[in-house]
């Protein structure tokens, strides 16, 4: 079957099936946490609720610039703000840190929490991906839609590491650009924290880039322009 072989409508159901899924999981690791919070009284990992609204806003920008493919300025607004926001999908993988006793709650249970948690970003972070590699794709052509997927997947990995071991935010390069570049420039002086950012940023560059080929090669869904297509 080709790539284009498959009924529009069928894949559009398929779209929103995927989007259901997404929200039906991220559903279940918010109830989980309300579960948690509400049996040991304390509100511990309240921050993972945040943390997955962040998750969630890449995949919101790439709807918004596959809804205005046909318009340059809208594309490039959302897709900026797609791939500013895109590291904030595969951070909660990092989020496994806290992982550890607390309270009365066993540890296996905290342990399927974050696991959701991070399995949420991740697929929420991939479809992102697909739609805007989708649009790239349609314009430039296959080979620049899989460099637009490794160079995304190296920069969300970079602001991954920004994000984890400096403490800034997505929001801080309109906020604070100064101070977060010169703090970038800071943490990169010497060898061994360039040798603790390259790994970083090699490690989860490679499970982005697995990830994601693992997702297309079982039907990952892109949108290319006008055209709807599954892998």
């Amino acid at each position: 079957m080709t790539r284009y072989s498959k009924p529009r409508g069928q894949i559009f159901s398929a779209e929103k099936g995927l989007f259901l899924l997404l929200v039906i999981l991220s559903a279940f690791s918010l109830a989980m946490l309300a579960a948690r919070i509400f049996v040991s009284g304390r509100i511990t990992y309240a921050f993972m609720v945040w943390n997955l609204i962040l998750a969630w806003m890449p995949l919101l920008f790439a709807i918004a610039a596959t809804l205005g493919r046909r318009r340059s300025l809208v594309v490039l607004s959302f897709g900026s703000l797609w791939l500013l926001f895109l590291p904030n999908a595969p951070y909660l993988i990092t989020d496994l840190i806290h992982l550890r006793p607390v309270g009365a709650i066993p540890t296996w249970y905290d342990a399927i929490m974050f696991f959701s948690f991070a399995l949420s970003g991740l697929l929420l972070g991939l479809h992102s991906l697909s739609l805007m590699q989708g649009i790239v794709e349609k314009r430039w052509g296959l080979f620049t839609g899989w460099l637009f997927v490794v160079v995304a997947a190296v920069l969300s990995s970079f602001g991954i590491y920004v994000g984890r071991f400096l403490r800034w935010n997505s929001w801080d390069v309109f906020v604070n650009p100064f101070r977060l570049s010169t703090d970038i420039l800071a943490s990169l002086s010497t060898p061994f924290a360039l040798f603790k950012a390259l790994v970083v940023v090699s490690l989860f560059s490679a499970v982005t880039i697995g990830a994601y080929l693992f997702w297309r090669g079982r039907g990952g869904l892109v949108l290319k322009g006008g055209e709807v297509s599954s892998s």
